[in-house]
């Protein structure tokens, strides 16, 4: 969405709010390609996942997470299944206090509350201080937030660029590390390095990282995580769930448990 569909020129006239949300639904596999705002913008979703692509790094929102960015930030989005997104602007002033770089933060029930109190037709029932109040707490809660690591960094060199995207899109059809890699405009040594180089990984552990977020939007979806598992070209879901908790920290079950108590709170 452009920012003349999302901001009236009245609201741009004046001084922006310091946050306004808005809720926005899309068709799987929309895109909106390289394009910037003058204003940040807090992004969480209902239901359903969207990839963020920024020059460096791609970024995986799904429920139970928050994705910051900055204003003026370069950066596409891909929605990857039926969705429902909360989009909260925020005014230049207020995001230069948020922090200059995008991330992805864990959603606590207090930081979805305050993210919702933003909606425009529920500022009218409150006091210009009430308001001031909720947005001061809003503020301090995203700083508080916690990252999650649902984001890989993008090789540049283009030997190499080409299997990275490919298997960002669909990394199942990446059967082994080592017919991925034979795709690749370099050799298999070459394109080690130039992994370990750009994206501070070596190759199976990005691809591993890659199969993870995949792994979570379809999760988001409805996906069940026995088909996940084997969809992905794991043996069995315990071998899947023993790489998903070893990199998040959490099992599959338990990242869906919190994407259904968020659905509640947000329906």
């Amino acid at each position: 969405m452009t920012d003349s569909e999302r901001v009236s020129p009245q609201l741009s006239a004046v001084a922006r709010p310091r946050y306004l949300g808005e809720i926005n639904s899309q068709e799987p596999g929309e895109n909106h390609g390289w394009h910037n705002h003058d204003f940040g913008q807090l992004i969480s979703a209902s239901y359903g996942s969207m990839y963020v692509g920024t020059p460096n790094r791609v970024l995986l929102l799904s429920p139970a997470m928050a994705i910051w960015i900055p204003p003026d930030a370069e950066h596409w989005i891909r929605y990857v299944s039926a969705n429902e997104m909360l989009y909260v602007d925020v005014n230049r002033q207020e995001a230069s206090k948020l922090g200059a770089q995008s991330r992805i933060v864990k959603m606590t029930p207090l930081l979805n509350a305050l993210m919702l109190a933003t909606m425009p037709e529920l500022v009218p029932s409150r006091t210009e201080c009430h308001t001031e109040a909720l947005h001061d707490l809003l503020r301090h809660e995203i700083l508080a937030a916690s990252d999650l690591p649902l984001s890989i960094i993008m090789p540049l060199d283009k030997r190499i660029r080409g299997i990275a995207q490919e298997a960002l899109n669909n990394p199942g059809l990446a059967s082994s590390v080592e017919t991925w890699l034979a795709n690749a405009a370099a050799s298999r040594k070459t394109a080690e390095r130039l992994f370990i180089a750009e994206t501070g990984m070596p190759p199976a552990r990005w691809l591993r990282h890659a199969r993870l977020l995949h792994a979570i939007s379809q999760i988001a979806a409805g996906a069940k995580i026995s088909s996940v598992a084997l969809d992905l070209g794991y043996e069995s879901s315990s071998a899947f769930t023993y790489m998903f908790r070893r990199t998040l920290g959490m099992s599959p079950s338990s990242l869906l448990g919190n994407t259904r108590k968020h659905r509640a709170l947000t329906s």
